[in-house]
């Protein structure tokens, strides 16, 4: 498996978190549409009074290291991991404790839906890094990863039992070695390989839409940026198809909202980001002047600069900058110190994921964003009684950002893995092959070869 550098300082981070993601499982996957279903749990269910979620744990499951998975060792990993994936809404939480050898309760001050929207972060035996329940385990890990089969896997031993995950400088440097036979599986294709790789008798590709947003986080506490009506005539200066043609060679769908356009609650008549240049020009006045920083990376570039180029043509100056992985994070997350930064943000498919982003309270807001519209709506999401109650919130929420937008919207991303044909791979529609890996197999001439 190559994978393309993640890391300006280190070249194994993006293989970690990789290999993880293979090797460590949560208490419940997030769909397609947004609702939570049960993963490492078996089942759940919420007491009669409604603040209280019983998980029932699947029997029998080990960590990798033959360790039994008990309700002691998960309500612990509960207590620990719970305030980081809840955020300001952990102060929702009573208290966690174990009712049987199976089951765990989570208390709650006031019912919330955010609760199991939040159960997908990692279980990994405590005191270890990355022992997890995953149908793959880290073997070793010396400028490559190899990762062997779980062969104790509660859902079946895998029919691959062996993985290595090499790091290139870039994606390109791996898509070669692909074209040269010397890697089997390219975990990300950019966009600007997918042609020659589905061209390709030797090479399948395979696609499926990611609730990962290209967005342009505002920093509302520079003068220039702190004004809604001009963040709203940024919003909608931009010509998102022209933008996805551009950028990501027609592969993303507009982000003329926050929402993400596939969840449950989402409905065709909410309203949008409709592209006005006329109005943005005139509402700007040709008085916009800021600098947009974006992680190295061709992708990134060439966004950056279709937007630059959108922008100015209604008036606005946007200096572009583009540095290393590692100073983004240090001076967005840290030190506050930009005026705009363009993301692949996690924005769906739930609600929980905005609330962290742009509720004024949000761990994930970056720029300082405050809107006392986009508060009461998400807080309405965050204890809604019912899907009705939900579902109209939603809307509310859409109401207040297209009003008062925190960031610009550009389109909701794509990611496609490529793998050689000397592999059966098991595909789904919408869904990352990446999680049915267990399940694939040496193609049958491949099988027929290896037995002449």
């Amino acid at each position: 498996m190559g994978v393309g550098q993640l890391s300006a300082t280190d070249q194994n981070v993006g293989l970690r978190r990789m290999a993880r993601n293979l090797a460590v499982e949560a208490l419940a996957t997030i769909g397609r549409d947004g609702r939570s279903s049960p993963g490492l749990a078996e089942s759940w269910h919420v007491t009669p009074d409604g603040r209280s979620l019983v998980i029932r744990l699947r029997p029998n499951v080990k960590f990798h290291d033959g360790t039994a998975v008990t309700s002691a060792i998960i309500a612990q990993i509960v207590q620990s991991e719970l305030p980081r994936a809840l955020g300001p809404a952990f102060q929702d939480i009573v208290g966690v404790q174990t009712l049987s050898e199976t089951e765990v309760e989570i208390s709650q001050k006031r019912a919330s839906p955010f609760l199991t929207e939040s159960l997908d972060f990692p279980i990994e035996k405590p005191g270890t890094s990355g022992v997890g329940t995953g149908p793959f385990s880290f073997a070793s890990g010396q400028g490559t990863i190899e990762m062997k089969a779980n062969n104790d896997y509660y859902l079946g031993r895998p029919i691959i039992q062996r993985i290595v995950m090499q790091s290139y400088p870039t994606v390109r440097a791996a898509w070669a070695e692909m074209l040269r036979g010397r890697v089997d599986m390219l975990y990300e294709v950019g966009s600007d390989a997918l042609d020659s790789l589905e061209a390709s008798s030797q090479v399948g590709v395979y696609t499926f839409a990611r609730a990962y947003t290209y967005v342009i986080v505002l920093n509302a506490r520079r003068p220039t940026l702190a004004s809604s009506a001009v963040r709203q005539a940024l919003a909608v200066a931009i010509d998102r198809p022209r933008l996805i043609r551009e950028g990501l060679s027609n592969h993303g769908t507009a982000a003329d909202g926050p929402v993400w356009p596939h969840h449950w609650a989402y409905n065709q008549t909410f309203p949008t980001f409709q592209y006005d240049p006329v109005g943005a020009s005139k509402a700007l006045k040709g008085h916009v002047r800021f600098t947009c920083i974006f992680a190295e990376g061709p992708l990134y570039e060439r966004l950056a600069l279709a937007v630059q180029k959108q922008l100015a043509a209604v008036g606005v100056d946007m200096q572009i900058e583009a540095v290393s992985l590692d100073e983004l994070i240090a001076r967005v997350t840290k030190r506050g110190d930009f005026d705009a930064v363009l993301f692949d943000a996690q924005l769906g498919p739930n609600l929980f994921r905005p609330y962290q982003w742009w509720h004024s309270g949000g761990p994930n807001n970056y720029g300082g964003f405050s809107s006392a519209k986009v508060d009461a709506a998400l807080d309405t999401i965050r204890y809604a009684a019912n899907e009705n109650e939900y579902a109209a919130a939603v809307l509310d929420f859409q109401r207040a950002m297209i009003a008062d937008p925190p960031a610009i919207f550009l389109a909701w991303g794509e990611r496609a893995r490529a793998v050689s044909r000397r592999f059966d791979v098991a595909a789904e529609p919408n869904r990352d092959v990446l999680t049915t890996l267990r399940l694939w197999k040496p193609a049958a001439d491949q099988r027929s070869a290896n037995r002449n």
